[in-house]
């Protein structure tokens, strides 16, 4: 980290677009304490805007350099957009958070940093500060004066105060602005210390060839990556330190579970994005590896799995759960004999992280009695069978206390039980009341302006005069709520908002109980409510995929040697239509279409494309009575038209035997299925084109 002491000059966006992002902010700032707490970001049309144009300047600004490690940013493409001051829900280390701070700086373009993922990852909602926090709507100027910030703000501070950089790449504190920066952004990541000693070692080289003096400038140029490494280089140089030789790089951190058994800050603090998944001689499964895509610092990344029955969806949701859990908890629920593929000898399931190199994996073998490998586990897990229900209100579950680390139970049985959510959250303090209420308000189809609020020990919701009640919900909305507060309970045990809270959360069959309007928007509505945490979930509908990016599906089917295998080079689902989905290697049918028809379809293709008699005639007017009204050929009017000019072309030609005439014919076809095409474009509005 290098301090950037360049000015930022002009915003690099419309100014009038700002000014009226800026009058949402004061709006939502002159809301009630409750209502404003549990409303989302009232910019994100504004953001949206602005996004691009903010990347490319902020590209220039930094150099092409992360503002934090410094690490090259190679492109746009690789370049995340960090709020210095986080959107929402600010964390100290300890877990306690503000949902208020800091949505008032949302489009300060001096709040905005160039990031590389792994540090966005590390910081996410995270900015402790040693005392309170600035008054909402105190301008960016004058909120270091009032706030004791305790991370460094290279734009502002001299970070070469708070951190000395080593030769074998590791990164130590001055100060504890400087402790916190390391933790907060995990600058001593293995890859990153390797990467700062290499460009150590390549100084030195350079020093004992040319000697400070004589360096070339562009060994110091701004956009060079790990420019303090290079200066502490020379500094040591200058100062006759001995370093030369130093190829220590800082050994792996400790393990995930001596982590969470002695430190809790420091498990806050670690975020474990799952990388990769590698399955060998589990239950169906002989050999199977699941890689999954990078999270970011606003949103974590999904895995949907799709594939037929029994192609082993729910068994990798539960391999990927024991492992998590560790070898313990899964000796609780499983017996090794149980997990082993027949004839197999040993197996084993083992769970690689993003921007940690240890991964974490139990092993077993024929005739052992206990699981071996990590015993402890490795992240926040929860897991959900595809058979789930709401308990009744009357349940005890409301008293009983949440698992420390991992619940995965509710995977491996025939039927998860949700626990009724009322009790429990009639019981949170208002920060977690007001947390819980707004990620609810993204799940459930409740209006802006919804207030959540508690009476006589039930939850209500309140849009104006209307009042609804938790109970009233329907037995779908009911289980997507216990599921939601289920997770939370657990999240809120190390954090106060759900900004930075991580785990990883699994669920088969996530479209159980819901109407499709629902389904299609499930996926999004989880993503805003949990934004850090990563789901890996299984469906058989394609409604479900509406929210799911490119190159986070994986289609699993059954191999004879393999046991199961995973697909993951699919073509994109961003954009594809529900039919397209299910026509597509995604879910692998020939028509969406009801068999019956297609084959009178496909029957009635074939005749008009036959020269016409009689008997041919005849049965094309039978098969058109027995398909019935148009819409079976065709979703809408101009598929219809698109249809009819192909029947046409197919009737015509059958009728001419001369190849030129029928080259003639389907130019005539060509000109009208073009002239329907120019009929449907000027028909959109110029606004509706994008």
């Amino acid at each position: 980290m290098i301090r950037i002491d360049t000015p930022r000059g002009p915003p690099p966006f419309n100014p009038a677009m700002i000014e009226r992002g800026r009058a949402k902010i004061e709006r939502h700032y002159r809301l009630d304490d409750r209502t404003r707490r549990q409303q989302k970001n009232p910019v994100e049309d504004e953001w949206h805007a602005i996004r691009g144009d903010t990347a490319v300047a902020l590209m220039t600004f930094f150099h092409g350099k992360c503002a934090y490690c410094e690490s090259v940013l190679r492109s746009i493409s690789n370049l995340e957009i960090d709020r210095f001051r986080p959107l929402s829900g600010a964390s100290n280390l300890t877990g306690e958070g503000s949902l208020d701070h800091y949505t008032w700086l949302a489009l300060e373009w001096g709040n905005f940093y160039a990031s590389c993922a792994p540090c966005n990852r590390a910081k996410r909602s995270l900015f402790p500060v040693k005392a309170g926090r600035a008054p909402p709507l105190t301008p960016l100027e004058a909120i270091d004066e009032l706030e004791a910030a305790l991370l460094i703000d290279p734009c502002r501070d001299e970070p070469h105060l708070h951190l000395e950089f080593n030769p074998d790449g590791s990164v130590r504190a001055r100060t504890e602005r400087g402790e916190t920066a390391i933790k907060v952004l995990n600058l001593n990541r293995t890859e990153l210390a390797r990467a700062r000693h290499l460009v150590y070692r390549q100084t030195w080289a350079a020093i004992e060839a040319l000697g400070v003096e004589a360096l070339p400038d562009g060994v110091f140029a701004k956009d060079r990556p790990h420019l303090a490494v290079v200066r502490a280089a020379c500094l040591d140089a200058v100062e006759g330190r001995p370093v030369a030789t130093a190829k220590a790089v800082p050994k792996e951190e400790r393990s995930a579970e001596q982590v969470m058994a002695s430190d809790d800050e420091a498990f806050r603090l670690t975020a474990r994005p799952l990388r990769q998944v590698e399955i060998e001689n589990f239950k169906l499964i002989r050999h199977l590896v699941l890689d999954f895509p990078s999270s970011s610092g606003e949103e974590a990344s999904w895995l949907m799995l799709l594939g037929e029955n029994a192609s082993g969806k729910s068994t990798v949701l539960q391999a990927i759960g024991l492992a998590l859990a560790g070898a313990e908890e899964a000796c609780r629920l499983v017996r090794p004999s149980q997990a082993l593929t027949e004839g197999a000898e040993s197996g084993f399931i083992r769970v690689h992280f993003w921007d940690h190199d240890e991964p974490v994996e139990i092993r077993f073998h024929r005739g052992a009695r206990q699981f071996e490998g990590n015993q402890g586990p490795s992240a926040i897990v929860l897991g959900y069978g595809a058979l789930r229900y709401p308990e009744p209100r009357r349940g005890r579950s409301g008293k009983s206390a949440p698992p420390r680390f991992s619940k995965i139970a509710p995977l491996l049985r025939p039927v998860a039980r949700i626990p009724h959510p009322g009790r429990w959250l009639s019981g949170l303090d208002d920060i977690h009341f007001d947390a819980a209420a707004r990620a609810l308000q993204s799940i459930l189809p409740v209006s802006d302006g919804t207030v959540m609020s508690r009476e006589k020990g039930k939850v209500i919701f309140k849009v104006g005069g209307h009042v609804s009640r938790l109970g009233d919900l329907s037995a779908g909305y009911q289980t997507v709520v216990g599921l939601s507060a289920d997770i939370m309970r657990l999240l809120f045990e190390r954090w106060q908002t759900l900004s930075s809270a991580t785990a990883i959360v699994l669920v088969d069959e996530i479209d159980a109980h819901l109407h499709p309007r629902w389904k299609m928007r499930i996926v999004k509505s989880l993503r805003e409510a949990f934004p850090l945490v990563q789901f890996v979930a299984s469906t058989h509908d394609p409604l479900v995929l509406r929210g799911v990016r490119n190159g986070e599906v994986a289609l699993l089917r059954r191999d004879e040697q393999a046991g199961a295998v995973a697909d993951q080079q699919l073509p994109p689902v961003e954009g594809m239509q529900v039919d397209e989905l299910l026509t597509s290697r995604h879910f692998g049918l020939e028509s969406t279409l009801d068999p019956a028809v297609e084959l009178l379809l496909n029957e009635l293709y074939h005749l008009q494309s036959l020269p016409s008699d009689p008997d041919r005639d005849a049965r094309i007017a039978q098969l058109k009575a027995q398909v019935g009204d148009k819409e079976s050929l065709g979703r809408n009017r101009r598929e219809q038209l698109m249809l009819e000019a192909a029947d046409s072309y197919l009737q015509s030609r059958s009728a001419v035997a001369d190849p030129a005439k029928r080259q003639q014919l389907k130019k005539s076809t060509i000109a009208r299925l073009q002239s329907i095409i120019d009929d449907t474009v000027r028909a959109v509005p110029p606004e509706a084109v994008p």
